[in-house]
């Protein structure tokens, strides 16, 4: 417990407040990820030599465990020793997903586990101290319980997860790839009327890598492309980790075909690795909007693109501006009447807040991957972990003079989604 407080101390207090340089950062989160494997290993390992009355059993049972979390830890001590993330694109996608939902599970599950642990032996204590101690006839009445069933139980800390890993794995191993194809007709009262019927298909979170294989990527320009919009928007999270993916990834967005164009936002894992390399690499290619604009003459009428930088908060950070800094950027200089309406785009749903103090009647985002981990489905009340994460999960949200969209993207960085199921979107404003 003192070593998972320690952990969670550095990760929750002491990084915020005396940042390190990004290498020595990643290792020392990737050595807090091997802490709580060796936790686990320990713990589990002393319950089956303690618990398992065949010593034969024992021993190779001990034997798995080891060579379990050793090929579930080969990638985190590759990111120890070259400091970022492991691309894992050659190994399967089984693998990959088992190594993510693993290494993302046991750090939440450990003090959970912990905590519970502690409370019950307080309780059993107590107990103890309130009430009188049991006699030898009750003692032995208790014993008889079927060894088999206490061997069970006493082993579950070791298989219960790798069991409901082999679950969540095979899971997530089928979702990946997948996506719906939504239309959806939007009223635009603020476009002109020669705009009418204009359509936009918005692709977003693609995460590009460990999940999300460039071999899938054919069918995603495929159905894009089916749609045959007017303007096609990416909507940040081009790669997932590595831009060892960029090269396919932008050569699939170059194949995106429409009336006028395909542009992009940037969003927080596009600059995971080398956010200045990533910008390059793009631009190249396609017309990236980092707090700037892109007007386009459409039948002789105007409209504005505007793509509005990454920031998790509104105020400025050591590392960021924030979205009130951002936005006033992205529009100064905007005219309404000489370069028509705006259509935001902006990774992060929450920077509508203040797009639309600024007017914009429309903004597209993504970010929330539909809250990923949902209780219900969509197109009722959202319940579940994007609830506890964002203010906005997927869907519309209208004010009387402003619109927001939330893609639930295409990709993945966590291999299994709940109620939230994947999607490209096509947006008619009518």
């Amino acid at each position: 417990m003192a070593i998972i407080g320690a952990i969670l101390l550095n990760g929750l207090l002491i990084s915020r407040w005396w940042p390190m340089p990004r290498p020595v950062g990643f290792r020392v989160f990737v050595f807090m990820l091997l802490t709580f494997n060796v936790l686990w290993w320990s713990i589990a390992d002393r319950r089956i030599a303690r618990h398992i009355a065949s010593a034969r059993l024992a021993r190779w049972l001990r034997w798995g465990i080891v060579g379990f979390c050793g090929a579930l830890n080969l990638p985190i001590f590759y990111g120890l020793v070259v400091g970022r993330v492991p691309p894992l694109v050659s190994n399967p996608t089984w693998y990959t997903a088992a190594v993510t939902l693993w290494h993302v599970a046991l750090p939440m599950a450990l003090p959970l586990v912990a905590s519970v642990r502690l409370a019950a032996l307080g309780a059993q204590a107590l107990a103890r101290r309130t009430f009188t101690e049991p006699t030898a006839a009750s003692v032995r009445e208790n014993e008889v319980f079927d060894p088999t069933r206490r061997a069970l139980l006493k082993t579950a800390f070791a298989s219960v997860p790798v069991a409901m890993l082999a679950g969540g794995t095979a899971w997530g191993r089928w979702q990946i790839g997948g996506f719906n194809v939504h239309r959806h007709a939007l009223a635009a009262p603020w476009l002109p009327d020669r705009l009418k019927g204009l359509t936009i298909t918005q692709v977003s979170d693609l995460h590009v890598g460990r999940l999300y294989r460039p071999d899938m990527l054919a069918h995603l320009v495929e159905q894009v492309n089916g749609l045959k919009s007017d303007i096609i928007v990416v909507t940040g999270d081009v790669v997932d980790s590595s831009n060892q993916m960029l090269p396919p990834a932008i050569d699939a967005l170059g194949q995106f075909t429409s009336r006028h164009g395909t542009y992009l936002c940037m969003g927080n894992h596009d600059e995971f690795d080398d956010r200045l390399e990533f910008i390059r690499a793009v631009r190249e290619r396609l017309p990236l909007l980092i707090n700037e604009r892109r007007t386009l003459e459409i039948g002789g009428e105007r409209l504005t693109l505007a793509g509005v930088d990454y920031a998790n908060e509104p105020e400025p950070t050591r590392r960021r501006a924030g979205d009130i800094a951002n936005v006033a950027e992205t529009l100064k200089g905007h005219d309404a009447q000489s370069d028509g309406p705006v259509i935001a785009l902006a990774h992060h749903p929450h920077t509508w807040d203040i797009l639309q103090l600024h007017g914009v009647p429309l903004t597209l985002s993504g970010h929330t991957h539909g809250g990923q981990i949902m209780m219900t489905p969509p197109g009722g009340v959202d319940l579940g972990l994007g609830r506890a994460l964002f203010r906005y999960i997927r869907g519309f949200y209208r004010t009387d003079e402003s619109t927001l969209f939330v893609n639930s993207g295409v990709g993945n960085w966590f291999p299994i989604r709940i109620n939230a199921p994947a999607e490209i979107v096509q947006i008619q404003l009518v």
